[in-house]
């Protein structure tokens, strides 16, 4: 296995300092921490590279320039019936993220098993959706499994984490930051930072690796939901019973207990496979029931209310593109259609967007005009 030294040093490149800052801009420039970033971007990348400089686990030039994690506190979401604590760090704190992230995504990205999806570019829900039906059509399947990871990203332990990192990375000070960025969290890694969703992608590659090494080639993971497909009902049984004991071993994870070991429907008998949102048929995919409730009763409040959002016209067209992509084109015919102009709102939201862009342009003059 390929290992990767002076990792701190690529930290210090301004030019890598810049593009993680233009990676972090995108959707947020009307943000007002963003504007200000914007007129001083030369003298705030310096103030990240003193940060960077001063951040490290031994006797350093200026203490007080190093990085320092402040008190975050958490957004309480409800999604699918459960409750969310999302954390929302400082805008140099996300910088931070970012930058780190620039160096993980390659070194992760290099061995990941092809068919871990979700929060890796370019494979997505719709990537899975399609290598998952791809094999339904072609492929023996007969049964499936299903596992997820109970309170997965709460119940990641640190010491464990740093161990799996420490195995490829031997930069120590690399380390000390990404451990940093996680100080003040006692166990987990917190949904909304930018870096979490790496870190959780590289401490579950053994486990694709170890699927593989059973002898499934016909296996995916979006996240933490695992679905194994095969023609051996007992050979699927005996396989939750390695990954579980593997992920307690290991991670000190524990399966979730409503993991399932069916057979997939067939002829009426069975069972769909209830993945991402979708409901996996053989000859059909259709939106889980949950989502196209929640479709159609947005759908109706369209007609009552008078006034509307951008970000309520934006979650409408979203919820289109479900049905877009799944067999349920009878379902938005019934229940979408008679309430929403789907085009009326796409030119709404086309049009608000190109005055954002042009209040932006406008904006950029402006500071051009100041500094020039």
């Amino acid at each position: 296995m390929k290992q990767y030294k002076y990792l701190y040093q690529k930290m210090l490149n301004r030019d890598l300092i810049r593009e993680a800052y233009y990676r972090l801009r995108k959707g947020k420039t009307k943000r007002v921490e963003i504007k200000l970033i914007d007129a001083n971007l030369e003298e705030e990348i310096e103030c990240m590279y003193q940060m960077i400089l001063n951040t490290k686990p031994v006797e350093v030039e200026h203490p007080e320039l190093r990085y320092k994690p402040k008190h975050r506190t958490p957004k309480v979401i409800k999604e699918h019936g459960k409750e969310r604590k999302i954390y929302m760090p400082e805008i140099h704190e996300q910088w931070l993220h970012h930058i780190i992230a620039l160096i993980l995504e390659p070194i992760i990205t290099r061995t990941a098993y092809a068919y871990s999806c979700g929060s890796f570019p370019g494979r997505g829900a719709h990537y899975a959706k399609r290598r998952l039906e791809k094999w339904i059509r072609t492929e023996d399947v007969r049964y499936f499994a299903k596992v997820d990871i109970r309170h997965f990203y709460d119940s990641i332990r640190h010491d464990v984490l740093m161990k799996e990192l420490a195995i490829r990375i031997k930069d120590d000070w690399f380390l000390y930051i990404i451990k940093l960025c996680l100080k003040g969290f006692n166990r987990g890694i917190p949904l909304g930072f930018y870096i979490s969703q790496w870190l959780a992608n590289y401490i579950l590659e053994p486990l694709d690796y170890f699927i593989l090494g059973m002898g499934f080639k016909v296996f995916e993971r979006y996240m933490d939901d695992v679905v194994i497909m095969g023609s051996n009902k007992r050979k699927l049984r005996a396989a939750v019973v390695e990954i579980a004991k593997l992920l307690g071993r290991r991670f000190r994870l524990k399966l979730k207990r409503t993991y399932q070991v069916a057979k997939f429907i067939y002829k009426g008998k069975g069972r769909p496979i209830d993945y991402m949102g979708f409901v996996f048929y053989r000859d059909r995919t259709i939106i889980r029931k949950r989502i196209m409730i929640a479709a159609t009763r947005m759908a109706r409040k369209f007609v009552k209310r008078k006034r509307w959002y951008k970000s309520n016209m934006q979650a409408m067209i979203s919820y289109i593109g479900w049905f877009s992509c799944t067999d349920s084109y009878n379902c938005y015919l019934e229940r979408i259609k008679p309430f929403v102009n789907i085009g009326k709102l796409k030119m709404i939201i086309s049009r608000l967007d190109r005055k954002e862009k042009q209040d932006e342009r406008m904006e950029k003059r402006a500071l051009c005009i100041q500094a020039g």
